[in-house]
């Protein structure tokens, strides 16, 4: 894993193929830019742009260790918070990151199409599609004794 100051991204690999992979954005990145559907009043640091195991890998871990990792980094580099946003309905994706420790501390309303052509979501995929964005963050956890 690197951090260039702008993202980060990690990949999981089983026997040679890709299971998993997580992109996290830096406040480098973040700096100066408005993220969608994001609430200004929420601090934001290292932000979870995406989350991604493949269906063979699911509920083994892969979720828990790229998430972990990420958590690794961002508080190593000195930040005290981590944000991501999920659909409400993500049933799972809630599961995995509640059980990391992640807090809802939000919700957002989006609107959301399936391709950036209006006509082609319109006519081919099913128009816009309403939905509720949770706005999870996760705060650095606290020192203990043994990291002093």
């Amino acid at each position: 894993a690197e951090r260039r100051g702008a993202s980060l991204l990690l990949v999981a690999e089983r026997e040679g193929a890709v299971v998993g992979s997580v992109e996290a954005f830096t406040p480098d990145f973040l700096s100066g830019k408005q993220l969608r559907f994001w609430s200004a009043s929420l601090p934001l640091e290292s932000y979870v742009s995406a989350l991604a195991t493949a269906p063979s890998a699911r509920r083994s871990g892969v979720g828990r260790t790229l998430m972990s990792r990420v958590e690794a980094i961002v508080w190593e580099a000195g930040e005290s918070v981590l944000s991501l946003q999920v659909d409400e309905l993500n049933g799972p994706a809630l599961q995995l990151y509640r059980g990391l420790g992640d807090e809802v501390v939000g919700r957002e309303r989006a609107s959301t199409t399936p391709s950036r052509y209006g006509l082609v979501s319109k006519l081919l995929l099913g128009g816009v599609r309403e939905r509720t964005l949770l706005v999870l963050q996760k705060p650095r956890p606290p020192a203990t004794a043994e990291a002093a």
